[in-house]
């Protein structure tokens, strides 16, 4: 007889944000480096001066980070720790290419950050002395309920382009399998994302896309196919993916294929593992 686990009593919850909602600027602004590309402000952003309970759910969200044919490329790092001692905990979020809260970027993961933590944010880009905007969310109160882990890995990340691993997708077939990237440690839910362009313009298509551990159809992960995302000819992308559980070994090479409805357009893809 399998194990009956009780209905929860309720959740906890807290966010980084308050007021009144608004279109553009509701949250909190994450600035790029002021002068340099590609490289991480100096000092973290506060999001959470001091998180209230131990988490296992966090949701983070970005928008408001885009410009008509201009390549707004940017990766976020969400990090936990006093001032002048932050770690980071969630690596190079993809948060370029997005509109406003109508059309959001939005991350799950099942993590555990411990009551009493700090938490802040950095936003390296393409671009100099520009804001995304940030909400972070967290859930806890049902531990007990899935698992959940302590960090969060990305592969396929490129600092140096403040961007991800490039593929070109197919059209009436399958794109081919490309690799993105292995991982360090053994993943338990699996969280890919889509943003980006190999230009600075960007087609209306719609997009799905699979994980494989090798280069051939059959390395195709049962469970981990047809994600998919769309994105608008105003160079802004909607965000569908879900993550997953599912268990990948360390030391996997993970590869990725996609395929559009229309015309073939490369674009960026990291796979976030939380272990």
């Amino acid at each position: 007889m399998p194990l009956l686990l009780p209905k929860s009593h309720g959740i906890t919850h807290e966010m980084s944000w308050s007021g009144r909602p608004g279109g553009t600027t509701w949250g909190t602004a994450l600035p790029s480096h002021a002068t340099v590309a590609h490289t991480e402000p100096t000092t973290p952003t506060q999001l959470i001066a001091s998180t209230s309970f131990d988490s296992d759910w966090v949701v983070v969200r970005f928008h408001n980070n885009l410009n008509g044919a201009t390549n707004t490329d940017s990766l976020v790092n969400i990090k936990v720790g006093a001032a002048s001692s932050e770690v980071t905990i969630i690596p190079n979020l993809m948060a370029g290419w997005v509109s406003d809260t109508n059309a959001f970027c939005q991350y799950t993961f099942p993590l555990r950050i411990p009551a009493g933590s700090r938490i802040s944010a950095t936003h390296r880009s393409v671009r100099t002395g520009v804001n995304v905007y940030c909400f972070v969310e967290l859930f806890g109160g049902n531990q007990s309920m899935h698992w959940t882990g302590t960090g969060v890995e990305a592969v396929g990340a490129d600092t140096a382009t403040s961007s991800g691993t490039a593929v070109t997708p197919g059209t009436t077939h399958e794109g081919t399998l490309t690799s993105i990237g292995t991982n360090t440690y053994e993943w338990g839910y699996v969280f890919p994302m889509t943003m980006g362009n190999t230009d600075t313009t960007m087609t209306a298509e719609i997009t799905g896309f699979d994980i494989a551990t090798g280069s051939t159809t059959g390395d195709v992960i049962p469970g981990l196919e047809n994600f998919w995302s769309g994105s608008n000819t105003g160079e802004f992308q909607g965000h569908f993916p879900d993550g997953r559980y599912c268990r990948i070994p360390a030391s996997t090479t993970l590869y990725l294929r996609a395929q559009y409805g229309g015309v073939a357009e490369a674009r960026d893809y990291i796979i976030y593992g939380v272990y």
